[in-house]
């Protein structure tokens, strides 16, 4: 049976090829054309919505496929970009502590032990921090702290691992400072709002806005001379009073502080 099929397929082909194109063979094909054709115009309509249904469903996988693989790169880029970020503010942090050392404010043999800060007080009647730095690195008891950009305040608890630092705008932090250029020297102060003044300034003496105040250094404070802390903001007197009202502006931004280096006596 196969054979015979086999001839008559072979039959059929050579026929096919050998008569001209109006012979019974391709009159037969015309006809089946004809009469299949519109079947399968039917067919490919009736089958279109479908056809076109699971295209639009491996495209949506596909699509959400490739925006979860573009969520996860974006991700890791942001990641990346915030590292980098975080390094770079680190080592210019590092720059300025470094750049504030070598000003020759500190007297030689003094040592230097950096930390982070890892919580704030939380009451608005202090103004404290810890840093990660204790009795085990040398840190004691009333040792200052400083940052890239001048004085932060000193060391008021000590644990073995940690240390509580009271900052210079606590309400009970006092500082004997003096006005730079010009040497007009009195107390700068700490207050509930984190402010911070210059007090005890006789009314004769001459400050002006813009200058610079620095810690005295005198032999009863733990501060040597020079520490920056913070500049002259506003100036104002009155007859019946002594002193003047100094307002003074921190170097140190506060609200951003993070490294700091213990002065280890």
């Amino acid at each position: 049976m196969v054979v015979a099929l086999l001839l008559l397929s072979v039959a059929l082909l050579t026929l096919y090829f050998r008569e001209s194109g109006s012979g019974v063979s391709h009159r037969v094909q015309e006809v089946v054309l004809e009469v299949v054709t519109p079947l399968q115009t039917g067919t490919a309509r009736a089958t279109k919505p479908f056809r076109d249904g699971w295209h639009w469903v491996v495209d949506l996988f596909r699509a959400k496929s490739e925006n979860a693989a573009l969520r996860r790169e974006v991700e890791q880029l942001r990641a990346g970009l915030a590292n980098k970020l975080l390094v770079e503010a680190e080592n210019a942090e590092l720059r300025r502590l470094v750049g504030l050392r070598d000003d020759l404010v500190y007297p030689k043999g003094v040592r230097f032990v950096t930390g982070r800060v890892v919580a704030r007080s939380t009451s608005a009647w202090y103004s404290t921090v810890t840093i990660n730095v204790g009795s085990a690195d040398g840190v004691r008891r009333y040792d200052p702290v400083v940052n890239g950009a001048g004085l932060v305040g000193r060391v008021m608890q000590v644990t073995r691992d940690a240390a509580q630092v009271m900052l210079i705008t606590d309400q009970q932090s006092y500082i004997d400072a003096v006005v730079e250029p010009g040497g007009a020297q009195g107390l700068v102060a700490g207050s509930v709002t984190g402010d911070l003044s210059l007090q005890y300034v006789g009314k004769d003496e001459k400050v002006k806005v813009g200058q610079y105040v620095v810690s005295a250094g005198r032999a009863s404070t733990v501060f040597v001379r020079g520490i920056p802390i913070g500049v002259v903001e506003s100036v104002s007197s009155r007859e019946v009073e002594l002193y003047q009202t100094i307002a003074v502006r921190p170097f140190v931004d506060f609200g951003r502080l993070d490294l700091v280096q213990v002065i280890v006596r």
